[in-house]
């Protein structure tokens, strides 16, 4: 009996099971990139979130300057002249200079994560929002809503597809 006609096909069998094991691996490359890209973003949000926190903090403990905070910290006026006085621990500044020493320590913060912090007015209320942007989106404008590259829509206040913002609702 001859068995010439199963020549090749031993190999061909091994050919095919490379290339599922080629896809398999593909595949699980294209999972490992994903998952970095995710843990990229959740770092960068808590980071995000922990700014504004610190940012509302600040605000909550000099609750009077509330328009100067918004006012210096999305003109980035910086200035670091609020010190605590030799005799004791207390700030040996007014709260207008101690605005102007928070606004500064957090952009400091902010540029060193590669952020960009503004508080503007909340869509559909009276208070005022904390808008924390990295990435492809950015909040250099006064207007938020303007573009592409913002962070959200201003007829509903919801996150625009792909943004890369975080907005905390205070004071």
């Amino acid at each position: 009996m001859n068995k010439n006609y199963q020549n090749g096909v031993g190999l061909m069998e091994v050919l095919v099971a490379l290339l599922l094991v080629a896809i398999g691996v593909l595949g699980f490359s294209v999972l490992q990139v994903r998952a970095v890209d995710a843990s990229q973003e959740a770092s960068d949000r808590s980071m995000a979130m922990n700014l504004a926190r610190d940012l509302a903090e600040r605000i909550r403990i000099n609750k009077t300057a509330l328009a100067k905070y918004k006012e210096y910290l999305n003109a980035k006026t910086k200035d670091a002249t609020c010190v605590g006085a030799t005799t004791s621990y207390l700030p040996n500044c007014n709260p207008e200079a101690m605005v102007k020493f928070d606004v500064g320590e957090i952009l400091t913060k902010a540029d060193g994560l590669g952020q960009t912090i503004k508080i503007y007015n909340c869509v559909g209320s009276n208070l005022n929002c904390i808008y924390v942007a990295w990435g492809r989106t950015n909040t250099t404008t006064n207007n938020i809503y303007t573009d592409a590259s913002k962070c959200i829509d201003s007829s509903t206040g919801t996150y625009l597809v792909g943004s890369q913002c975080l907005v905390m609702e205070a004071f």
